[in-house]
């Protein structure tokens, strides 16, 4: 059986949270009380999926331990509250210049995010086809972008707010106008 905890790709994403991650129950059969019973007799136990973004044939499903209940712990409890599971991120339809059919294609190799996307190794990316590294470059550039253009659009809000502040000192105080009396164009006329 696959070891992910040997393969650098699953222990280098296990640690930043990429890995799509699902719990389930399963039913196991347990050998010793179904020879005694003489029939099938077995428990519900806790399973884990963990598949590598853009690698679905390295899919690992075994018996979950505490140790995956505590490195994916937010998994863990969404699925003992019963919820269905929450992939934080950006989600990869929001990438600019995205073909919504790409964005389905990369969702069936659990790529879900543009996180996800920009840090998909080498070997992953072999398996997105033409465009991949485009599609990678333009993910990275596009979290780059956001923290930058944050930052200067809250510094250009910043300056228009000093900048109304002093109009408004700097104009003086305008008395309000008294209204003018209606005048009627109309000659009157006299009988």
């Amino acid at each position: 059986m696959f070891d992910p905890d040997s393969d650098s790709v699953f222990t280098a994403q296990q640690k930043e949270g990429r890995n799509y991650v699902k719990f389930y129950r399963q039913w196991v059969r347990n050998n010793f009380k179904s020879k005694e019973a003489g029939r099938e007799i077995g428990d519900e136990q806790d399973y884990i999926i963990i598949v590598s973004p853009g690698q679905p044939k390295s899919e690992v499903r075994r018996k979950a331990t505490d140790a995956d209940k505590m490195a994916y712990g937010p998994e863990w409890s969404a699925y003992e509250q019963g919820k269905e599971m929450q992939i934080s991120g950006t989600p990869i339809e929001l990438l600019p210049g995205l073909a919504a059919g790409m964005a389905d294609a990369l969702k069936a190799l659990y790529i879900y995010t543009i996180e996800q996307m920009a840090g998909l190794p080498d070997i992953a990316l072999q398996r997105v086809g033409m465009g991949g590294n485009d599609i990678r470059r333009r993910a990275k550039d596009y979290l780059s972008k956001g923290s930058a253009e944050t930052a200067e659009l809250r510094a250009r809000v910043a300056e228009l707010e000093a900048e109304i502040a002093a109009l408004r000192a700097a104009a003086p105080t305008a008395k309000p106008r008294a209204r003018k009396p209606k005048i009627n164009s109309e000659p009157a006329v006299l009988r």
